[in-house]
């Protein structure tokens, strides 16, 4: 059995996982190494290739994400019998909040657009919700982890998790891709994600052509990655003190306050964080919401104040494309479609299915003016 892995040694020019990875792959699909063959053990493989186990590990996960290789904990490694058309996807949520909770609509409305695009595509879709408590999630949920090992699901969509379950998730035998909220957080190759710095560079170039000198920002983000339950926030409050800098813009404390704790009533945070705003002795040119949930808020106290009346701010809200904000009044908006993270979150599946190259997505938000 050994003799046909024994002809291959990774070039010293050559990135060594990649390399033994392509081997392995043309030889599966030329039949040279024939469907149920057992592999050597990982410590054989890396003896015959004079490399380490770890590459050996890393290259053999790529080939079952592909599809064509059976390898699970505790077991041997085997060629699988035929390459199966990718045609089954699971997608997972770390709690049954997104279908009832009204300050989910973004990832509901996510939720929709993956749908519909693999329905079109002739995917079929499984939904796994995790009720369980968050810190009974460091082990897989069984239903999910019955699906991949009997290859129900050949991938994984990821947009709801958080530190508990994520490193399990992300170590699964299946292609797999994750939404996160902040390019900074989690350096993996399989994230979609926002770009923060797109974010507040193009807003801050509109409020500098308008004029404003002075900004605050309401956003119900964490200011440092938080150490469990939930993913770390994008620092965002770091990145909009840093920008504001560079345009010459002033900030003071009172105007960017920073949650404590999580937020779970958006909307609520925005309200009242607004109304302190205004009830300081002085108030900026120009404040910036984030995320939605928090936009809503600050448009029920901007109006109980009567300030869009005055003129005495420009407002800069962010929005998702398809959940509709209703503001009577104007707004930069800055706006991210759930339809394009949808795009993003399938190909990337696809690519690894497909042995092609991935690279993290960062997805850029489009301005509107009213």
């Amino acid at each position: 059995m050994e003799e046909q892995f024994s002809d291959f040694e990774v070039g010293q020019s050559e990135v060594a996982h990649r390399a033994v990875s392509d081997n392995l792959r043309e030889q599966i699909l030329t039949g040279k190494i024939a469907p149920k063959t057992e592999l050597p053990s990982t410590i054989k493989l890396a003896e015959l290739w004079k490399t380490s186990k770890s590459t050996v590990h890393a290259a053999l996960n790529k080939l079952v994400k592909e599809g064509l290789l059976d390898r699970f904990h505790g077991s041997a490694t085997y060629v699988r019998e035929r390459r199966l058309a990718f045609d089954r996807v699971g997608i997972y949520y770390d709690s049954s909040d997104v279908w009832i909770d009204e300050e989910r609509c973004y990832v509901r409305s996510l939720q929709g657009s993956l749908e519909k695009k693999l329905k079109r595509l002739g995917i079929k879709v499984t939904v796994f919700v995790d009720r369980r408590p968050k810190k009974r999630q460091g082990t897989v949920l069984p239903e999910l982890l019955r699906a991949v090992e009997t290859r129900a699901i050949q991938g994984l969509i990821l947009p709801l998790v958080n530190y508990y379950n994520l490193p399990r998730l992300l170590k699964l035998p299946v292609a797999s891709s994750v939404q996160m909220f902040g390019d900074e957080t989690f350096h993996i190759q399989n994230k979609v994600c926002f770009d923060d710095r797109n974010f507040f560079r193009g807003i801050l170039a509109r409020l500098d052509k308008k004029g404003c000198r002075s900004v605050g920002l309401i956003s119900t983000l964490k200011a440092k990655p938080e150490t469990h339950g939930s993913l770390p926030s994008s620092q965002i409050t770091e990145e909009f003190l840093k920008q504001a800098k560079q345009f010459r813009m002033e900030t003071r404390s009172e105007w960017t306050p920073v949650p404590k704790d999580e937020v779970l009533e958006k909307a609520r945070f925005g309200y009242r964080e607004f109304l302190k705003l205004w009830q300081q002795a002085k108030q900026p040119d120009a404040v910036i919401v984030f995320p939605d949930m928090a936009v809503r808020g600050v448009i029920t106290a901007a109006l109980e104040l009567g300030v869009p009346q005055s003129n005495r701010v420009t407002f800069c809200f962010h929005k998702n494309a398809h959940v509709d904000i209703l503001c009577p009044f104007p707004a930069i908006w800055t706006i991210a479609d759930e339809t394009k993270i949808a795009d993003s979150m399938i190909q990337m599946v696809r690519r690894q299915f497909a042995g092609s190259p991935i690279s993290p997505v960062h997805m850029s938000f489009t301005f509107q003016m009213d």
